[in-house]
């Protein structure tokens, strides 16, 4: 008569353990993931912050590397001029920006109405139709704004430009403490990874670290470009707010893939207000730009491209997009960077090896 043997029981971080034990470390498990990801939607705009600091960071190591190869300065007073020269670039654009906008932006607000006419009339037939849809030119609609409302939008316009100025106060002392320690604390990563396998973490480390540098600063460089290049379109073409144009263009270039396309779609239909060829020739221009931007530009700045297809590259852009928005835009390249080089370089391999 043959014995039954015993079915093994669930193998747990290599030891037997019963059905009990395990459903209750699975609802651990399950439970610490839950608060993992409630704690995560809690600190979303202070991890978005954190991580918007980083790659600030990031973007300017390689300027701190330079600093230090070639004037031997210490590490700290490097970082410092390179986080202040970062400052004085960015402030000249906004400065400019809110300048153009306090003196134009009211009498853009009355023009309006007078802008759509002239678009619908430059449009002819098409314009006839779309006035219609839309129930008559938009200069024959008036309406009254109370006192009350225009104190209301008044406070709230100010919170919201206080809430900004801090948020943007704090990631830039974030990013300048980043930048300062950054070398201290990828060692102390390093030091968390067991011995035997810290040579190759520090080789992925530092190919994820570059990749993402080059991939910021060339982004920055393309996109004051094509702030300055939509500046002198607009000036030179008689198109209404070149300075406010170019710093729109300039902010949505950040976003890759996308945001250049949006921005030339949006002056393409301000140029309408000037007439139909400068709109055809505007729209012209920005796929010429686009075209510069993708196989010119962008590989010349980062010396070589990172090679990121476009079939990875916009769904990225879109999903990061739909989840947190403008940042989410901005962080999706990096992340998908960080993704291909950690399966390039460990995924394959181990695969390979197995």
């Amino acid at each position: 008569m043959a014995v039954e043997t015993p079915r093994p029981r669930p193998m747990i971080l290599g030891r037997r353990r019963s059905v009990v034990a395990s459903s209750l470390m699975f609802a651990i498990g399950a439970g610490g993931a839950y608060l993992l990801l409630r704690a995560v939607e809690l600190l979303q705009t202070v991890l978005v912050m954190l991580t918007l600091a980083l790659l600030i960071a990031l973007t300017l190591e390689p300027l701190v590397t330079l600093l230090v190869r070639r004037t031997f300065l210490p590490r700290w007073i490097a970082a410092v001029v390179a986080w202040l020269l970062a400052i004085a670039v960015l402030a000249a654009p906004v400065v400019l920006a809110v300048d153009a906008a306090t003196a134009q932006l009211p009498g853009l607000t009355r023009s309006v109405p007078r802008l759509i006419t002239q678009a619908e009339s430059h449009l002819g037939g098409l314009g006839t139709r779309l006035k219609a849809l839309t129930g008559g030119s938009a200069g024959s609609s008036s309406s009254s704004v109370s006192p009350d409302k225009i104190v209301t939008y008044v406070l709230s316009g100010g919170q919201l430009i206080i809430d900004v100025f801090a948020d943007v106060v704090v990631v830039g002392i974030l990013s300048l403490w980043l930048l300062i320690a950054l070398p201290r604390l990828v060692e102390a990563f390093y030091q968390l990874v067991p011995r035997t396998r810290r040579p190759a973490v520090e080789t992925v480390t530092e190919d994820v670290l570059g990749q993402v540098s080059r991939f910021m600063l060339a982004n920055v460089l393309t996109s004051v470009l094509a702030g300055v290049a939509t500046w002198a379109w607009a000036w030179g073409w008689g198109i209404p707010y070149p300075i406010l144009l170019g710093s729109l263009v300039a902010v949505l270039d950040l976003i890759p893939t996308v945001g250049s396309t949006i921005g030339g779609i949006t002056v393409s239909l301000i140029a309408l207000t000037v007439g139909l060829p400068t709109a055809i020739a505007t729209t012209i221009f920005y796929v010429g730009f686009r075209v510069a931007e993708d196989y010119l530009i962008q590989p010349r700045a980062m010396r070589y491209s990172v090679e990121l297809p476009g079939v990875i590259t916009i769904p990225a852009v879109l999903i990061g997009g739909a989840v947190l928005g403008l940042p989410g835009a901005l962080f999706a390249v990096p992340a998908a960077l960080i993704i291909r080089a950690i399966v390039r370089d460990v995924a394959l391999p181990a695969l390979d090896r197995s």
